[in-house]
């Protein structure tokens, strides 16, 4: 009984979940096209701001990618090295060295963060008030905003002109939010063999949980903190931790230096999201898909997680900050960050869980688990059928069959950056690109 009871609490949990996904897919099919927003007046300055450390393989791409982002668009990107880099240095290169050469062309911004203890939300607090003191001109910061990218970011060529016409459309708002598409990038070079076909489909299988994330978690919650909500459901909902990732975060440059992100944070994004629900902030989502890769190895994928874990992780010591508004909110947040960092731990053991009580159990118990099963299911196939790669029916077909396999490792990251941060861990870290 105990154990039916329990199946059914996940039975409605995944019911949830599947209708905010619904909701997400909704959101970003059905907004209007920019082209058709009435941005009356003049379009606002926007920093394009990447921080960067040990990205030697892929910068000149990027810079690039985000050049041609510029476009049309009363816009500049600036590209941030950090002395970090001296202390860690990179087989590849150095990063810092690269860009001061691309540099001379003219088509962008190169600032170096000179302290090796800064993390990137130290790069991007150095380059808005760079932004503010230098290259405002005669804007005003209140008129100016920092777009914040990574280095394997691929935002769509109309990514600036959304953001416009969302600021257009919500004058008052500070904060923006572009989410991601998660997608495994094929590789430089061809490696055969069983194993690697293995391992490309578990990580093509932990790109689809990234989404579902997305669409059943992050969309939902900031489409509730956003006035495209009614106030009651928008005044309840403050009080449930929502997210803003460090890539696609677009905030005004006046916000930003009243509200600088941490210093020093490992999970510098988390942590900044604590921040501004505390504040009540409101964070309006964009109908707007940055492309972001995934780790194209097993061991990277579980090592990224482990550290990621921290962010929900460390919610009381948020409540500690001196930036953290105090008050019932921010409690209830960080209640609510710790239950999404325990719902993370359970990813190991869920989907274990689940297809031992269909090949166990009998009786009710057994038709509850068939129930969760064709749920998630159906998550899984929406999830894909909206942010999935366009790969051939087989591809996807194995994606989503591998999904369960990611989300378990998922979860053995979390147990893993639990106990590294029990035993005291910074969680600072980087995802390695081969």
């Amino acid at each position: 009984m105990i154990a039916t009871v329990v199946m059914l609490t996940i039975l409605v949990r995944q019911l949830f979940i599947l209708t905010a996904i619904v909701r997400s897919r909704a959101f970003l099919t059905a907004a209007p096209h920019p082209a058709t927003v009435d941005a009356a007046g003049e379009k606002p300055a926007l920093f394009v701001v990447i921080p960067v450390l040990r990205e030697t393989a892929i910068i000149a791409e990027t810079i690039k990618h985000m050049v041609s982002l510029t476009e049309e668009h009363r816009a500049h990107v600036i590209i941030v090295t950090t002395a970090r880099e001296t202390t860690e240095p990179s087989p590849d290169g150095d990063t810092a060295t690269m860009v001061k050469e691309l540099a001379t062309s003219g088509r962008f911004t190169h600032l170096h963060y000179p302290h090796p203890s800064g993390l990137k939300g130290d790069q991007l607090n150095f380059a808005a008030n760079h932004c503010a003191s230098t290259l405002l001109a005669d804007d005003s910061p209140a008129d100016a905003y920092l777009v914040c990218y990574d280095a394997d970011s691929r935002p769509p060529l109309d990514a600036l002109t959304r953001f416009e016409a969302a600021i257009a459309v919500n004058p008052n708002a500070h904060v923006f939010h572009q989410s991601s598409r998660f997608e495994l990038r094929a590789p430089t070079h061809r490696e055969d063999g069983a194993l690697h076909g293995l391992t490309r489909a578990v990580c093509d299988g932990g790109a689809l949980r990234a989404n579902r994330f997305v669409l059943g978690f992050e969309i939902p919650r900031l489409i509730n903190r956003s006035s495209n909500v009614g106030r009651l459901k928008r005044a309840a909902c403050s009080y449930v931790y929502a997210h803003v990732t460090g890539h696609g975060l677009c905030v005004r440059l006046s916000f930003l230096l009243d509200h600088p992100l941490p210093a020093g944070s490992p999970i510098e994004d988390m942590q900044y999201s604590f921040h501004l629900g505390s504040h009540n902030t409101e964070m309006v989502p964009v109908a707007s898909l940055d492309h972001a890769a995934v780790p194209d190895t097993i061991t990277t994928q579980v090592e990224q997680a482990s550290r990621w874990f921290f962010g929900p992780a460390r919610a009381l010591r948020y409540l500690r900050q001196p930036s953290t508004k105090p008050g019932t909110r921010a409690q209830l947040q960080a209640a609510s960050a710790l239950g999404s960092a325990g719902e993370w731990l359970g990813c190991a053991i869920t989907a274990p869980a689940i297809l031992a009580t269909l090949c166990l159990a009998s009786g009710p118990l057994q038709l509850v688990a068939a129930a969760v099963a064709v749920i998630y299911l159906a998550q899984l196939v929406a999830t894909d059928r909206t942010l999935g790669a366009p790969d051939k029916l087989r591809r996807r077909v194995i994606r989503v069959l591998t999904c369960p396999l990611a989300t378990v490792l998922f979860g053995i990251g979390g147990l893993i950056g639990a106990t590294n941060l029990v035993k005291g861990g910074s969680g600072i870290g980087k995802t390695e690109r081969r």
